[in-house]
């Protein structure tokens, strides 16, 4: 199952654009796994508070993409 999708929004008089949109599974997991990462990032020395990623939060940013696909 993916985590999140595309769906047209239109915007009544305005242009309409794509917006990604997630069931409320999705959103929860996708929620978790940023949190995780930013949790991470901001007590790591390594990180220097999201200034760089240590490979502990290079492994982390990837479960949040693949959260989200």
């Amino acid at each position: 199952m993916s985590g999140a999708r595309w769906q047209w929004r239109d915007s009544g008089s305005a242009c309409g654009h794509m917006q990604q949109v997630a069931g409320s599974g999705a959103y929860h997991r996708i929620q978790i796994a940023y949190r995780a990462y930013i949790d991470h990032a901001t007590k790591c020395d390594g990180c220097r508070h999201g200034e760089v990623r240590c490979a502990r939060a290079d492994d982390l940013w990837d479960a949040y993409r693949a959260a989200r696909s």
